[in-house]
């Protein structure tokens, strides 16, 4: 079976970089990246089957970066990430068609049994 390939966007660089470290040592192909330009920019050059995106973020926040991913990937896995529990950004989140939302500090064994159910 083909790894699935994971984007994680978070403006938390050691955030992202250590879910990205924890994601391959479960045999997942992760990328992670630090704006939502940038998580942008990846979609476009690449492909993936999920992505986690942080709800807070500068310049560009996951709401923004969700709908342009919509635009161009309407299909795509998106898991929305935040440590807000009732977050007026949630709401416009899953207008926006978002897949899943977690709330930071996840289990990492959620997160993965969530990637199982979605491949």
């Amino acid at each position: 079976m083909e790894q699935q390939r994971i984007l994680i966007v978070d403006d938390n660089k050691d955030f992202a970089d250590v879910f990205g470290d924890i994601l391959r040592s479960n045999d997942y192909k992760a990328t992670s990246c630090y704006s939502g330009e940038q998580a942008l920019n990846l979609l476009n050059e690449d492909e993936y089957d999920v992505v986690f995106l942080d709800m807070r973020m500068p310049k560009m926040d996951g709401v923004e970066t969700l709908k342009e991913i919509r635009k161009k990937l309407p299909d795509i896995t998106v898991i929305i990430m935040t440590g807000y529990s009732v977050d007026e950004m949630v709401h416009k989140a899953l207008e926006a068609k978002v897949s899943e939302v977690i709330y930071k500090p996840f289990e990492i064994d959620k997160v993965l049994s969530l990637l199982k159910s979605s491949s």
